[in-house]
């Protein structure tokens, strides 16, 4: 197979992957390449992050999820327990970014949970850090919108990779993007 070949199949893949989940495509072609030399917290894991450790393997990563049976699909440094509870496991200013992917809505499920999620959060972040969230605007599941939580004002919104934070997918995958 010659240059050409290559590059026009590497091309198809990438739309591809564009087109059919341009929520992972956010996460895995435009978020994580920016992430480098950091300490990381991954929350939430499935069979879908399960390359994750890999793809963000120049930082120190860490996860977290309430659920044993997911621990192979985290990082080695893995918790098993509720990141509403992040600042019993962590000192104060320890991350410089967390990542919620799905979490809001499929396990972060009630706004008290969630504000104190964003507030210990907050706390274990390192000023100037990032908060990178994805969740589904899917009316009728997710009764939580980040947005309408009092803790979202802690943080500053700003833009990652030419997107903007409440960027929304054709999916309604919403992205926001935090910086304490």
């Amino acid at each position: 197979m010659n240059i050409i070949e290559r590059s026009l199949r590497r091309a198809a893949r990438e739309l591809s992957l564009k087109w059919r989940n341009e929520g992972r495509y956010i996460i895995e072609r435009k978020i994580f390449p920016k992430i480098k030399n950091k300490k990381v917290l991954l929350v939430g894991c499935a069979s879908y992050t399960s390359d994750y450790p890999k793809r963000l393997q120049e930082n120190e990563l860490y996860s977290i999820d309430v659920n044993k049976e997911v621990v192979m699909y985290g990082a080695k440094n893995h918790i098993i327990g509720s990141v509403v509870d992040i600042d019993k496991y962590f000192e104060k200013e320890f991350f410089d970014a967390i990542l919620f992917f799905g979490v809001f809505g499929f396990g972060l499920n009630n706004k008290k949970e969630a504000e104190k999620a964003l507030k210990n959060c907050y706390n274990v972040l390192k000023t100037g850090g990032v908060i990178m969230i994805m969740w589904q605007n899917i009316p009728g599941h997710n009764q939580i919108s980040p947005r309408e939580l009092e803790n979202f004002k802690l943080f500053k919104t700003i833009n990652v990779s030419n997107y903007i934070s409440g960027y929304e997918t054709r999916k309604k995958q919403i992205f926001e993007f935090l910086k304490k």
